[in-house]
């Protein structure tokens, strides 16, 4: 199965930014600072909505992004220096499982490069699969089919 990849830019807000919020020590923090409710432009596809959220006592932060009738989760957690994401996917049928990781992480990056690691449930290896400031965050979706990549670019705002 070819490597898929998921860019996820984050950008925190440091001292200087109006509001004054301290600036997150890790990455794992930079993505819980996201928890909120926000909106990007899908061209020819409509808004999508997307929920951010901590769970679980703060050992993972949960993603929710699509429409009210069509939409997927993403759970991102610690792993010592990286970051794991766990994708539930939409995109083909029965729904498959993404897992993706992150390269051993130092500090606060601007953004972090999820690396396709495996799925479950995947009908066949070469069926589709998807892979700012404190006010704005965007992700970059790669899908892949039969042997055909398709970039998406999301640009989040704050709700």
């Amino acid at each position: 199965m070819r490597a898929c990849t998921l860019l996820f830019a984050a950008l925190a807000c440091t001292a200087g930014c109006s509001g004054a919020r301290a600036a997150p020590a890790d990455a794992y923090e930079q993505l819980a600072a996201l928890a909120g409710e926000w909106q990007a432009d899908l061209p020819g596809f409509g808004k999508l909505t997307n929920s951010i959220r901590v769970v679980s006592n703060g050992t993972a932060v949960e993603e929710t992004i699509g429409t009210p009738a069509d939409n997927e989760t993403s759970l991102y957690t610690r792993d010592g220096q990286r970051l794991l994401l766990t994708h539930f996917c939409a995109l083909t049928a029965p729904g498959h499982i993404a897992r993706l990781a992150t390269q051993s992480l130092q500090g606060t990056p601007v953004r972090l490069e999820f690396n396709f690691v495996a799925a479950t449930n995947l009908p066949r290896p070469d069926a589709a699969h998807m892979l700012a400031d404190h006010d704005h965050f965007s992700e970059q979706w790669t899908k892949s089919e039969n042997g055909k990549d398709t970039v998406f670019e999301l640009q989040f705002v704050r709700r």
